[in-house]
C-alpha cells in the first residue's frame, strides 16, 4: 500500500512572524521607528541620568521606555501603558529577576511591536491610534512603588523613583501641554495604573481630561483552592522587601495593613480619578497563582483542567464559578460611579488590551455588541456609561451548561445553548475481559463513525496514577453524564462541514497510558490501580463495532494531546478492523511530542514516557515512518503544554525565570525567543 504522511506547515502563522520579526530585529540599530510585518516596531530609550536621582532597575541600570509621538488630532494627547512581567518577594527570586529584561533594561528588546492600545492604525485602534503612545516595561518588581535597597545581593528597589524620573521625562518631551492623557497597564502594569492613578491625575491641570485604564491588574485578595493565603504571602514579601508601605495611598493604609493596600479591592473605591477595570473572571494568571499554585496539587489533579477547560470536573467548573462571582462582588464599589467602567469577560487570557484580536479585530470577542477597544473608547470619551458582564461566551455558557446538567439523568442527546450534549454510556461486560480504567470501573464512550480520543495526560508513577483514579481522567464514577459535541464533532454543516452527519465519538481518557497499558503491578499493593489500557481499547472497539462501525463505508480516527498520541500508536490498528474497501485515516491533533531535553539539557520528558511505558506496559517521532495507514499530523510547533512539560517543566526553572514567557510569548526575551524557534525546528 502506498504511504502517506500529510503534515500541515503554516509558515507565515502570526506567532512565527513575530518571533522572526523580533529576532531578526533585536540586534540592530537603534532607529525611531520602522514598520515590520506590517506592525509599527519602536526603538527603546533609556532615560539618561536617572541613575543620580536613584531611579535604576534592580541591577542598577538605567530605566527604559519606548515612545512613538502622535500626530495631528492626536499631538496633545497621551497613552502612557505600563507593561506587566510580574513581581520578586525574597532575594532569592529578585536576585533571578535582576538577569532578565524584568529587572534590566540590558536585556530588553531593542525595538517592540506597538499593536492593540498602542497601534498607529485608525481600523485597529479608532479612538487613540494617533495620540502620543508610551510603553513601560517592568524593571522593578514592584509595580512602580518600592523605594528600598539591598546593598549585599547588590539590589535597587527603586520603583518609586523610577515612577517620577519617567513622568519627568515624558513631561518633558510635551506630556505637559496635554489635552487628553490615559494611564494603562497590563497584569502588574495593571496594578501600577490602579496605585498611580490619583498621582497621575496631579501632574495635569484641571481642563486635561485624565483617566486610568488597568487591564489584569484586578488581583482579589483571596485563598487558594487548600483555604491557604497564598498570594497574600506573596504580595506581603513584595511589600516588606521592596519598601512599599510609605508609597501606598494613604486613605488605605489609615486603617488596614500594607499588604491590603497592595490589592486593588481596597483602593478602588478610594481612587478620585476615573477608573476602567478589564479583567477576565477567568484569568489564566490569577488561576495558577491564587486560585491553584502548584504548591496546592502536589498530584497535579488540576493540570489538564489548567491546560483545557473541557478537561475540567463539575466540582473544578462550581470552583471556577465561585471565584467568578467573588470577583465580581469585589467590584461592586467601583460599578456605583457613573465615572467608572468596566468590562468583566469570560476569556481564559491574561491582559487584552495590548493584543490586537483582543482590543479590535473583525474576529474579536464581542462583549455585548462591542469590542474591548469600542467600550474603552466610550468610557475615555464620554460617549455611554460602560458597565459590560460577559454572561454569553463559550466559555461562560459552557460552565454553565456543564454544571446545570452534569448531574441530570441519562438522556441521548439534548441541545443546550445551541450545543448537542451526548450521554455517557458504559462498555456493559467491559470488567469480565479485564478491561477497566484505573480505578477499576467501566470504560465509557458519548456516542452519537467518526471517532475522537480525547486528551488528559498520563501518570508515571504510583502516586500519580492514585492520585489520577480520584478524578475523571481515572474513573467514569467521575466523568460527566453529558459532554458537548463541537469542533471535529459538531453537529451542524456550518461548523463542521464534512463531518457533521457522521456517527460521532468521544472515547475520554481513562488509562494513565493512551489506552496501550497492560499490567498488573498497580495491584499488587495497596494501591488497587489497573493498568488495562489496551484492554479497554479492545472493548471499545468491540462495541462501536456492534454498533455498525463494522458496515463502514469511511472512517477516522482522531484525537487531542494523549488521544493524538493515541491515535498514532492505534493508527493501523484502527485500520486492520475494517475492508480494504473502506477509506480510513488517522488525525493526531497536539499528539506529536518531542522526544527532546529541555533548557538545562535533561531529557525531562524523556524519564516521564520512561515511566509511563515501563509502569503501565513512545514517542511518535519514532513511529511515523512505520505507519502505513493515511495518517495527518496537527500540532502547534510552540505548543503550550510541551513549552511547559518538555522544553521548560518547573524542575529546569526553579527560580520562575520562564514564566511570565510562558504566560505571554511577548514577555519572552530575545534568548528566549531563540530557543522556542530551535524547538520549533
Amino acid at each position: 500500500m502506498m504511504k502517506f504522511l500529510w503534515v500541515s506547515i503554516v509558515v507565515a502563522f502570526c506567532f512565527s512572524k513575530w518571533v522572526d520579526g523580533f529576532l531578526q530585529y533585536s540586534h540592530r540599530g537603534d532607529p525611531k521607528t520602522e514598520i515590520i510585518n506590517n506592525t509599527l516596531m519602536v526603538s527603546i530609550t533609556l532615560i539618561r541620568g536617572a541613575e543620580a536621582k536613584g531611579a535604576v532597575c534592580l541591577d542598577g541600570t538605567l530605566p527604559a521606555y519606548y515612545f512613538n509621538r502622535g500626530l495631528g488630532s492626536g499631538a496633545n494627547s497621551w497613552v502612557v501603558h505600563f507593561q506587566g512581567g510580574g513581581w520578586c518577594s525574597n532575594i532569592t527570586e529578585c536576585v533571578a529577576r535582576a538577569k532578565t529584561q524584568f529587572g534590566s533594561s540590558r536585556y530588553m528588546l531593542p525595538e517592540t511591536g506597538f499593536t492593540g492600545i498602542l497601534s498607529f492604525k485608525a481600523e485597529e485602534n479608532p479612538d487613540f491610534f494617533n495620540w502620543n503612545r508610551v510603553l513601560i516595561p517592568s524593571c522593578d518588581g514592584a509595580s512602580y512603588s518600592g523605594d528600598s535597597e539591598n546593598k549585599e545581593a547588590q539590589l535597587h528597589f527603586r520603583g518609586k523613583r523610577i515612577w517620577l524620573a519617567f513622568m519627568e521625562e515624558l513631561m518633558s518631551l510635551g506630556m505637559r501641554h496635554a489635552k487628553r492623557a490615559l494611564i494603562s497597564g497590563c497584569s502588574a502594569g495593571g496594578l501600577t495604573s490602579i496605585l498611580h492613578c490619583d498621582k497621575f491625575r496631579s501632574l495635569f491641570g484641571k481642563s486635561t481630561k485624565v483617566k486610568c485604564l488597568s487591564d489584569a491588574g484586578f488581583f482579589p485578595d483571596e485563598v487558594d483552592i487548600s483555604g491557604a493565603p497564598t498570594f497574600r504571602k506573596f504580595f506581603s514579601g513584595v511589600v516588606s522587601l521592596q519598601g512599599v508601605k510609605k508609597n501606598l495611598p494613604r486613605f488605605c493604609t489609615r486603617h488596614l495593613d500594607p499588604t491590603s493596600c497592595f490589592f486593588p479591592q481596597n483602593l478602588i473605591s478610594g481612587i478620585k480619578t476615573p477608573l476602567f477595570i478589564l479583567n477576565s473572571a477567568y484569568d489564566i494568571y490569577q488561576f495558577y497563582a491564587i486560585l491553584v499554585p502548584a504548591s496546592t496539587d502536589p498530584n497535579g489533579l488540576w493540570d489538564n483542567c489548567k491546560s483545557n477547560i473541557t478537561n475540567c470536573s463539575p466540582s473544578q467548573l462550581q470552583i471556577m464559578k465561585g471565584y467568578r462571582s467573588q470577583m465580581l462582588n469585589l467590584l461592586k464599589p467601583i460599578s456605583k460611579s457613573k465615572q467608572n467602567g468596566i468590562s468583566i469577560t469570560s476569556c481564559y487570557a491574561h491582559c487584552q488590551a495590548q493584543y490586537q484580536v483582543m482590543w479590535h479585530a473583525d474576529n474579536s470577542t464581542l462583549i455585548g455588541t462591542k469590542t474591548i477597544s469600542q467600550s474603552v473608547g466610550d468610557w475615555y470619551f464620554d460617549r455611554a456609561e460602560v458597565k459590560v458582564y460577559d454572561e454569553a461566551t463559550f466559555f461562560s455558557n459552557w460552565v454553565d451548561g456543564f454544571v446545570q446538567y452534569s448531574h441530570e439523568g441519562d438522556p441521548k442527546t439534548e441541545i443546550i445553548n445551541n450545543t448537542l450534549m451526548v450521554s455517557l454510556t458504559l462498555i456493559q461486560g467491559a470488567d469480565a475481559k479485564g478491561a477497566a480504567c484505573l480505578d477499576g470501573t467501566s470504560s465509557s464512550p458519548h456516542e452519537n463513525l467518526l471517532i475522537k480520543k480525547k486528551g488528559g495526560g498520563w501518570c508515571g508513577n504510583i502516586t500519580d496514577c492514585v492520585a489520577r483514579k480520584k478524578i475523571q481522567l481515572g474513573s467514569s464514577n467521575l466523568m460527566l453524564q453529558e459532554t458537548g459535541f463541537t469542533g471535529i464533532l459538531s453537529y451542524k454543516a456550518e461548523e463542521n462541514p464534512d463531518f457533521f452527519n457522521w456517527n460521532t465519538v468521544m472515547l475520554p481518557s481513562c488509562d494513565g497510558a493512551s489506552f496501550s497499558g497492560d499490567s498488573e503491578k498497580g495491584l499488587q499493593d495497596e494501591a488497587q490501580l489497573q493498568f488495562r489500557g489496551h484492554r479497554i481499547w479492545l472493548a471499545a472497539m468491540e462495541k462501536l463495532m456492534s454498533l455498525g462501525m463494522r458496515h463502514a463505508k469511511k472512517a477516522l480516527i482522531s484525537g487531542c494531546s494523549a488521544g493524538g498520541l493515541t491515535s498514532i500508536l492505534h493508527c493501523d490498528k484502527f485500520r486492520g478492523l475494517f475492508r480494504r474497501s473502506t477509506k480510513v485515516k488517522c488525525l493526531s491533533d497536539a499528539g506529536f511530542f518531542l522526544d527532546s531535553v529541555d533548557i538545562t539539557g535533561e531529557p525531562t520528558f524523556r524519564n516521564f514516557f520512561s515511566n509511563v511505558v515501563s509502569l503501565q506496559c513512545f514517542f511518535p517521532q519514532n513511529l511515523l515512518a512505520g505507519i502505513k495507514t493515511p495518517l495527518f499530523i496537527l500540532n502547534s510547533a510552540y505548543d503550550s503544554f510541551q513549552f511547559r512539560f518538555s522544553l521548560v517543566p518547573a524542575s529546569a526553572d526553579p527560580n520562575g525565570l520562564w514564566n511570565s514567557c510562558k504566560l505571554n510569548v511577548t514577555n519572552c526575551s530575545s534568548s528566549q525567543l531563540h530557543i522556542l524557534q530551535g524547538f520549533r525546528r
